[in-house]
């Protein structure tokens, strides 16, 4: 006698795909923590071999999340299975493959002398703003230093988050650092800044569009695992009346707990009245990535750390193939 399971043509109940939602979860979230620890060093250590290929696997990680969504939506009009893998794969990792590179080059391709300035120096006053020492056009940002849930996020996105100001927007409460900018400002090449810049756009384009695809992966892991649950159960009435239900609740339920809480840092002041209106006035194409990114990560911060760390043993996230390095 057989398992229902091994009846039923729906994918999203075939223990193959749940095992590969499940792969793709752990890989996604390993993949935000090394990418926040990167763009978050406050010692700025990271190579630029590191973040080339972080961004890399930024596309590469997309362009999987995209490609399991594909395979549920596409899965009516494929008959093979196999068929159907390698289609969404080619499909997804092609899409976000050159829509990510062609985002963040068209930016960093348009940023003047000033934009590279601004993205320089909101770098180096990253540990300040951590330090509730930074005001925004006279807007308080922080009260006091950031909260530890919020510390690595902010580590990582201070740059983007401001790359709609200018210089002059930007001041510190601390002494020393206004005597460190105005006096003691080391120079750096145009190579550097735009390296710095490619960073501070990057950074939000990759971390945000992965999460985005985590998450909704996420949800249609645990949609399948209940109607797997139900199945095995032989409870088809009642999966029948949630099918249709189940995966958009799931979906819209995580997607706003993402969202709607926020953080010490997006209900500043600073943020709210100063950064954001900026941001969205200035690069439009970049804000959405920011916005998400800073509203949704702190959300997620202690589990992707735990999945990073203990599942993946932190795994670094090189270039797979060294053919990409050469792109």
């Amino acid at each position: 006698m057989q398992w229902p399971i091994f009846k039923s043509k729906a994918l999203n109940v075939q223990p193959w795909f749940l095992i590969l939602l499940a792969c793709y979860a752990i890989l996604e979230l390993s993949f935000n923590h090394r990418l926040l620890e990167l763009a978050g060093d406050l010692q700025m250590k990271a190579t630029p071999t590191q973040l080339h290929d972080i961004e890399i696997w930024g596309r590469i990680v997309s362009g999987l999340g995209l490609a399991l969504l594909l395979m549920r939506w596409l899965d009516s009009f494929v008959k093979s299975r196999l068929t159907l893998l390698v289609l969404s794969c080619t499909l997804g990792l092609f899409s976000m493959w050159h829509l990510q590179k062609i985002l963040v080059d068209t930016i960093v391709s348009g940023a003047d002398q000033q934009d590279l300035m601004m993205s320089w120096r909101s770098q180096l006053s990253t540990l300040e703003a951590l330090n509730g020492r930074i005001l925004l056009r006279g807007e308080t940002l922080l009260n006091g230093p950031a909260p530890d849930d919020i510390r690595p996020v902010m580590s990582a996105l201070w740059a983007s988050s401001l790359a709609g100001l200018l210089p002059d927007d930007l001041d510190s409460s601390s002494g020393a650092a206004q005597l460190i900018h105005g006096f003691f400002s080391p120079q750096f090449t145009s190579e550097q800044l735009t390296a710095a810049y490619r960073k501070t756009v990057m950074t939000p384009v990759v971390l945000g569009a992965s999460l985005l695809f985590g998450l909704l992966n996420l949800c249609q892991f645990f949609a399948g695992l209940v109607a797997l649950m139900l199945t095995f159960a032989r409870q088809e009435s009642m999966l029948e009346r949630c099918k249709f239900w189940l995966l958009p609740s799931l979906t819209v339920l995580c997607l706003a707990l993402s969202w709607w809480p926020g953080n010490v840092w997006t209900t500043s002041p600073a943020y709210q009245r100063v950064a954001s209106p900026a941001l969205w006035a200035d690069k439009p194409y970049l804000a959405p990535f920011v916005e998400w990114s800073v509203r949704a990560e702190p959300a997620w911060a202690d589990s992707v750390a735990w999945v990073h760390s203990v599942l993946l043993q932190d795994f670094e996230f090189k270039s797979p193939i060294g053919f990409f390095k050469d792109q």
